[in-house]
């Protein structure tokens, strides 16, 4: 009898520790799309839901302290950080969210000490080196010390090599001196932490009448697996620069992932588990609700099957 009731007692507790961690695992994947999406506040919002639902959750701490960060409530997004170190230990992209957390608070000498340590455990991380270029400009190291890891950061991640142009741009000797607010603002763009303000900002112009521009599609053909679907997507980013061509090539990967065109009336089906709610943003019935642009529609996908990882 008392061998019975311990195994009820298991199979009971199983339903309902499940459950907090589906709502975690939920309330983070709305968070990476929302936080892809520019909304900020509705990302931080949805990783404080993921923490509760499962506050021994790294992954959902980790979207804590990305969306802390970008709504520049960088004591939060510290602390969030080594709460997931205390669960998982010293990984590079936990250093490096902490360490962009306290670059943002100003205290670049811990900034300093993370990145360092993220960059001993994986030299080749272009995350880590870009870290560390941004804790040692707020130092006030020397600008050929600086600029040699943003160009490292650069070499390996072409995807930096914007904020090493910049970085030129602020240490070059014989420019204008910059004030102490122009330097912090620009270690931020440098840390991409306002850059999501920036693009958000800027509205496009209202384009002129045009010819229809060819159809939007991935390559090749046939019915794609995730990750076969992320790499042709990658190569097809280019064909979606506004949110109508956007909208298009979301069309097309939704084919191309369930192998039958998408409905309205049929919702989604066929979709690779937690796709969901990407296309529910995809393909919303409102287009303000949309991506803007290919790049922003690959952010999210990329974050949803392959998670960058350090």
């Amino acid at each position: 009898m008392a061998l019975s009731a311990a195994v009820l007692a298991l199979l009971i507790s199983v339903p309902v520790s499940a459950a907090p961690n589906r709502r975690s695992e939920d309330a983070v994947r709305e968070s990476v799309l929302r936080l892809a999406a520019g909304d900020v506040p509705g990302a931080r919002d949805q990783a404080q839901v993921a923490v509760a639902a499962d506050p021994r959750s790294s992954k959902a701490l980790q979207q804590l302290a990305r969306a802390a960060s970008a709504a520049l409530d960088f004591s939060a997004a510290e602390q969030a950080a080594s709460r997931a170190m205390e669960i998982e230990g010293l990984k590079p992209a936990l250093l490096c969210l902490r360490s962009e957390a306290r670059a943002g608070s100003g205290d670049f000498v811990g900034a300093l000490s993370d990145a360092e340590k993220a960059v001993s455990i994986s030299p080749g991380s272009a995350r880590s080196v870009l870290r560390r270029a941004v804790a040692k400009e707020g130092l006030a190291r020397p600008s050929e010390e600086v600029l040699a890891d943003y160009h490292r950061a650069a070499e390996l991640d072409g995807a930096y090599a914007a904020m090493h142009d910049a970085a030129i741009s602020r240490l070059t000797p014989l420019r204008r001196p910059r004030s102490g607010l122009g330097t912090f603002l620009g270690l931020l763009a440098a840390s991409g932490i306002i850059g999501w303000a920036w693009t958000r900002s800027r509205r496009q112009p209202e384009a002129a009448p045009r010819a229809a521009a060819p159809r939007p599609a991935l390559p090749g053909s046939g019915k794609l697996a995730a990750r076969e679907a992320l790499r042709a997507l990658t190569k097809a980013v280019s064909l979606a620069p506004g949110p109508e061509e956007t909208f298009v090539l979301a069309l097309d990967l939704y084919e191309r992932l369930t192998g039958a065109r998408h409905s309205a009336e049929a919702g989604f089906v066929g979709l690779p588990v937690g796709m969901d709610a990407f296309f529910a943003r995809a393909l919303h019935s409102d287009p303000e609700r949309r991506f803007r642009n290919g790049a922003e529609l690959l952010g999210a996908f990329r974050s949803i099957v392959d998670p960058a990882v350090d």
